[in-house]
This record gives C-alpha cells, structure tokens and sequence, in this order.
C-alpha cells in the first residue's frame, strides 16, 4: 500500500533535470538510437518521476540546466513546480550549492535525487527522510553503476566536503562518499540499491523488471514499447 503520510514543511526534495535537448542528454544511449530518440526518453523519465514523486510529503524543487533553456524547461515539466538554475562548474559544487539554498529556506532536512531513475518511488523518498528524522546524520542511496542516485543530510549535519575533488562519473563514487561520511563520525542509513537508465542493457533491464508492474503503465514504457517492442536491445531504424 502506497504511503500517504501528512505534509512536511520542514523537508525539502531537491531534483537535478536537464533540458531534454537532442544531443545533449542521455548520451550513451543517443550513440545506439540518436538523439531525438535519447532526448525524448530523457523527458519521459522526467515526467514519470515527478508524477511518482509531487505527491510526497514535501516541498520539491527542480534544480535545472541551463538556465537560459528556465521557459523551455517549465513548459515541458509544468508550471506547477519551484525551479532554480544549477550553479557551479562542477557535479560536486552543483549539488553542494544546491543545498545550501534549500537550508537557507528554512528546511530541516534536504534530500537530493537525479532524474536517470524513471521508476523510483516515493516510498523510498519517504523512508530516506524518515531515517534522517530518526536521528541519522546522512542517507545515500547507490546506484548499481558505483555511483548514487540519492543523497541527503539534516541542516546541522551537512559538509560539503564530503563532495570535494570527487571523480564523478567513476565507478567508486558511492564508496569513497560513503567512507568519508563514515569517517567523520556520521551515522549513516544506506537506501535501497537502485538502477540507473543509461545505456542499452539498462533499457532491456527495465523492460524486464517491468513487464506486469504499475511502472509498466508509465509514459517510459510506452514509448519503448511503441518505439523497441518488448525489448531493447539490438538498433531499429529511428
């Protein structure tokens, strides 16, 4: 059964989207189906998360790039919802900046999630801030590409350390973020493992996992039915 807890104004979720550009989202997969193709798909995982997710029992904010693309962005994603511009030339000082803008509004805790995760769930949102309600310093959620695809502190607990000089991209992300929490003393609550969706396999993957789910129903899984048949694997002609 589907949690339904009452609001939170002390809790606020913080989403990183792109403007869903040809060309310049989901690139792995736009090498093995094109762009448009990529650009599309990026956007439905955008709007499947945030019909997931908008409901919660929190304030959610779109943190997007690039901020010249703010009209684009809310017309695609609806007006409905706070937007803020990324800043910072880096993941690490995007996220880090990030943060800080959510704490300076007040909120007590503060989650930051990516949008490669078109079938997460708001149960998970709510558990992550639950644990930091109980009394856990940070909460990370890996990826089962060595990254994390979910991170999150209480205003009194956050340090932006622990993103400094961090290779992104890199398979060892989530450990080495997890050991230096860890090595500050942090009480640590790891969320479920989740997949992120960047290459081909991973679209076959989350064919597989969803071919009777709720998940099957959503705007993701349309298209790659209409656009792929059952599976993903293997180039068609775009």
């Amino acid at each position: 059964m589907a949690l339904k807890p009452p609001p939170k104004s002390n809790r606020c979720l913080a989403v990183f989207v792109r403007h869903p550009e040809p060309g310049k989202v989901k690139t792995r997969l736009a090498k093995v189906y094109g762009d448009p193709f990529a650009a599309e798909l990026y956007g439905y995982f955008v709007d499947d998360l945030l019909e997931a997710l908008a409901p919660g029992s929190y304030h959610l904010e779109m943190f997007f790039t690039p901020a010249e693309r703010e009209m684009e962005i809310r017309q695609r994603f609806g007006v409905r919802y706070c937007y803020t511009p990324q800043q910072g030339e880096e993941l690490g000082n995007r996220m880090e900046k990030a943060f800080y803008s959510c704490f300076a509004k007040g909120f007590a805790a503060t989650l930051l999630i990516g949008s490669d995760f078109p079938d997460l769930t708001a149960e998970v949102i709510e558990q992550a801030f639950q644990t930091l309600e109980n009394g856990q310093d940070a909460v990370v959620g890996p990826a089962f590409d060595g990254g994390y695809y979910l991170i999150g502190f209480r205003s009194d607990t956050f340090d932006p350390a622990v993103f400094n000089g961090m290779r992104w991209g890199e398979n060892t992300v989530f450990e080495k973020t997890v050991t230096r929490l860890t090595a500050r003393g942090y009480r640590v609550h790891l969320a479920p493992a989740w997949h992120d969706i960047a290459t081909e396999q991973d679209l076959a993957n989350l064919q597989a996992r969803h071919g009777n789910t709720a998940f099957s129903r959503s705007r993701t899984m349309a298209f790659l039915r209409n656009r792929l048949g059952t599976s993903s694997l293997g180039r068609k002609d775009l």
